[in-house]
């Protein structure tokens, strides 16, 4: 592993100082990770290649936007090639608010926006995800919203640690003896088959074995992170709906068509989370009401009452793209498992 870690870095400052390292192949889902985690730690050289990977659309969605803000990060930090990068691509025609898409700031525990951790006991990763307030539901950029969606309402988190990436076969194994899932095809694949009330006990298992508390995320925070803090975009990927890169029935899937991918594969959002739209729906904590919205509209959404339908958020790697839309929801009860659901977690660390 550490070999492996070793590759990748000189692979990722080769592409700082030269570009690309592969000509005339697009930069892969993990170098673009190690980019942006570069990026964020505060690295020039990263954010001046991410801007231009962005720009061109070099292994990402094409997004001039996040171009201007990553190279003028950049320049304002001192680098000097920024500048030049900045005239030569006219950057300053595009429009956006950089201060929101890119979020540098600490927040009050001294975490910044990407940090991660990795748990001792199960090897999960999780990454920092600072709180704010956001309008949760059917926003004017969302994709064909559904009545459950509706009406938009303020809701604000205070920041937590979620899951980079579904929990695996192997996590669930390692923990629980046994492998529930239909597509067995290695350790690093989502765990699916499980009910919500085995995933409570697997996480009362974790609970026991681990100084920290895990849990499932709420609804409000799932949707906070699908949509990196809040933004007002349809999918974890952005605003792209023919077939984007992603694992979906209806996405450029590659060879995971019409079934589920290892949950570090396609690209994780601009906060480190991978597959928050397809691959395996998530259960959430939350009871499902069609009506919750309406009825409730402060964002204290149910959690105890037992017997009722669950939320799953994110879709699946057979739904059309449209159901993988960050605002989505549906329900299942309790005791029901599918191929097509797993779950990924929050925890609240204790330091």
């Amino acid at each position: 592993m550490r070999n492996l870690r070793l590759c990748r870095v000189i692979l990722l400052f080769t592409a700082f100082f030269w570009g690309n390292p592969f000509p005339g192949h697009a930069l892969d889902s993990q170098q673009i990770t190690d980019l942006i985690q570069s990026a964020r730690q505060g690295d020039t050289r990263a954010m001046r290649k991410l801007g231009q990977t962005y720009f061109e659309g070099d292994g990402v969605l094409k997004d001039p936007v996040k171009a201007k803000c990553w190279i003028r990060q950049a320049h304002e930090l001192g680098d000097k090639k920024a500048e030049k990068l900045w005239n030569d691509l006219k950057l300053w025609k595009y429009a956006g608010d950089c201060d929101t898409l890119l979020q540098f700031r600490e927040d009050f525990a001294g975490n910044r926006i990407g940090t991660d951790w990795e748990d001792p006991v199960t090897g999960m990763v999780f990454v920092w995800i600072p709180g704010g307030c956001f309008p949760m539901g059917c926003h004017k950029k969302a994709d064909k919203c559904r009545e459950n969606e509706f009406p938009v309402h303020q809701v604000c988190l205070d920041g937590y640690w979620m899951g980079a990436h579904e929990v695996t076969q192997g996590q669930w194994q390692g923990l629980m003896g046994s492998n529930p899932s239909r597509f067995q095809d290695g350790a690093i694949y989502p765990v699916e088959m499980v009910s919500f009330e085995q995933v409570r006990e697997f996480i009362q298992e974790l609970n026991q074995k681990s100084p920290h508390t895990f849990s499932l995320p709420t609804e409000a925070q799932w949707e906070y992170g699908c949509r990196n803090r809040g933004r007002r975009i349809p999918y974890a990927w952005g605003r792209e709906d023919f077939m984007p890169k992603a694992n979906c029935g209806s996405c450029d899937s590659g060879s995971f068509q019409g079934r589920t991918a290892p949950v570090d594969s396609f690209y994780a959002n601009d906060l480190g989370l991978h597959h928050m739209s397809g691959n395996v729906g998530e259960w959430c904590w939350n009871v499902y009401d069609k009506n919750g919205y309406q009825d409730n509209g402060s964002g204290r959404h149910s959690f105890k009452e037992n017997g009722r339908p669950r939320v799953v958020r994110g879709g699946a790697y057979s739904d059309n793209v449209s159901a993988t839309g960050c605002t989505r929801r549906q329900g299942m009860m309790p005791a029901m498992i599918s191929e097509r659901v797993g779950f990924r977690l929050v925890v609240k660390k204790r330091f």
